[in-house]
């Protein structure tokens, strides 16, 4: 990846990030959405990670981006047990992994 391309990547991927939020947020507003809560706890994480990282746009904000995603990911495994939340959960860890890749991918191999 060259060195031109890898900022668009990263901003990509950020763009991503907020898209979720904002898909999050919604679903936190509908009435009568199930897991509401769950929704607004993470329309603001999603929306604070995206600022952050993109605020600051190194790559350890992103490598630290990717570890905050998998943290994400291994709390939905517990929740997926509980009944009523497998869906809600397994989406979560899917999507936890999408992201966590996609900033590595977007960081790149580093410096040798």
């Amino acid at each position: 990846m060259s060195r031109r391309a890898a900022p668009t990547v990263r901003r990509g991927v950020e763009a991503v990030r907020v898209a979720v939020g904002l898909v999050h947020l919604v679903l936190a507003g509908r009435r009568g959405a199930v897991h509401r809560g769950l929704h607004g706890v993470l329309a603001v994480r999603q929306l604070g990670q995206a600022t952050v990282v993109a605020r600051v746009g190194s790559p350890e904000a992103h490598t630290a981006s990717a570890v905050v995603d998998v943290l994400h990911g291994a709390t939905m495994v517990p929740l997926a047990i509980a009944p009523g939340y497998r869906r809600f959960a397994v989406g979560q860890a899917v999507l936890a992994v999408v992201l966590a890749v996609a900033e590595v991918a977007a960081v790149g191999r580093g410096r040798r």
